[in-house]
């Protein structure tokens, strides 16, 4: 008689790599999507110098 024992821990450790690239994914998912919206966002940022209310906030030190 064989007294060879399922392996009971491969189904455990197929659930925690899928779950490890189901993240990674997500996480480059998230990378992408922030680059884009920052990328869009300095677009739409650029202030054009003929419109005087697209002028930024001016910065002043105060000392």
């Amino acid at each position: 008689m064989s007294k060879k024992q399922p392996n009971i821990e491969l189904p455990i450790e197929a659930l925690k790599s899928e779950s490890a690239r189901q993240r990674w994914e997500l996480f480059h998912r998230a990378i992408a999507h922030a680059k884009e919206c920052n990328h869009a966002s300095m677009e739409d940022g650029e202030p054009n110098g003929a419109d005087p209310e697209a002028v930024g906030p001016l910065l002043t030190i105060v000392r």
